[in-house]
């Protein structure tokens, strides 16, 4: 018997027990039965079909792609700064071990922090720094402490001859820590010794150190701070607050609106609210202090 004469039975028997009146005539179950057969059977094909597709497609998905990430945001809002902490130069990071010793451009700007590793091949006595060898003087303190490594991480600026040019050059090595005074060195005048040539591989950068100072600094302590000019130097950003001076113009600001490069200056907290910043001074005169206020706000007057 045929699967189209069993199904029609199968309807027949099934017509005969339903009570008169509820199903629809056979013939119309049969054409209803051949629709749902060829509509299962083409379900079946299409099913296997793509389950077969989907299988090996998925295989490979699962084999290559990695993880799915969340779509990064189309756009991304910029509130408005509270200042521009670091101003147009970005604080530039020591060295690593193993990398080459930070040394600042090949021909540095007058009065401007440089990321300079000072070698302790020579006990730092000598630094090599503008394209020539400096020897640090005997003004300074005379015993070092003990290093482990081969590098001390700071920062070298240098001073021309005054006016006349009469003075000595002055290169002036500082670091982060208060424990370790500033080193003074002058031009080597004799004979470079030999240890020189033994220290690391050096590199050059024409960046700015651009130190922003500690982000908790201790109050009384003098650290060394490199003041943007922007906003008039109005506002300085110091162990993570914002500060201001009282008025609308920093007192000798106008004084270091040359260029855009950050002033070689140091910060002290002096109180919970006030600070004081120092800035080189001219030839026979006391520095340049600064006091600002830790205020509230975002600083948005500054343009």
């Amino acid at each position: 018997m045929s699967d189209e004469e069993l199904l029609r039975r199968g309807l027949q028997e099934l017509a005969e027990s339903e009570p008169a009146g509820g199903p629809p005539p056979v013939d119309t179950l049969v054409a209803r039965g051949r629709r749902t057969r060829r509509l299962r059977r083409s379900l079946a094909v299409g099913g296997a079909t793509l389950l077969f597709a989907g299988g090996s497609v998925l295989g490979v998905w699962w084999q290559t792609e990695p993880a799915l990430k969340p779509p990064p945001l189309a756009v991304k809002s910029k509130l408005p700064r509270p200042l521009p902490f670091h101003g147009p130069y970005t604080p530039q990071p020591p060295s690593k071990p193993g990398e080459p010793l930070d040394t600042g451009p090949v021909k540095p700007a007058t009065g401007v922090r440089y990321r300079y590793d000072l070698s302790a091949v020579c006990g730092m006595q000598y630094a090599v720094f503008d394209g020539r060898v400096w020897e640090r003087s005997t003004d300074g303190p005379q015993h070092m402490p003990s290093l482990i490594g081969d590098r001390v991480h700071g920062y070298m600026r240098w001073t021309e001859g005054y006016r006349t040019r009469a003075e000595v050059d002055t290169a002036t090595f500082e670091t982060d820590s208060p424990a370790l005074p500033p080193l003074t060195f002058h031009p080597l005048s004799g004979d470079v010794p030999s240890c020189v040539s033994q220290e690391p591989k050096r590199r050059h950068s024409d960046a700015p150190a651009a130190v922003p100072g500690p982000a908790h600094p201790r109050i009384g302590v003098r650290y060394v701070y490199d003041m943007t000019k922007d906003c008039g130097m109005r506002y300085a950003v110091f162990g993570g607050r914002l500060w201001k001076v009282p008025g609308r113009f920093a007192p000798g600001s106008l004084v270091e609106w040359v260029n855009d490069l950050p002033v070689p200056a140091h910060m002290t907290q002096v109180s919970r609210d006030r600070a004081v910043l120092e800035m080189p001074a001219f030839p026979g005169e006391e520095p340049r202090k600064i006091t600002y206020y830790a205020v509230n706000g975002r600083g948005y007057d500054c343009s």
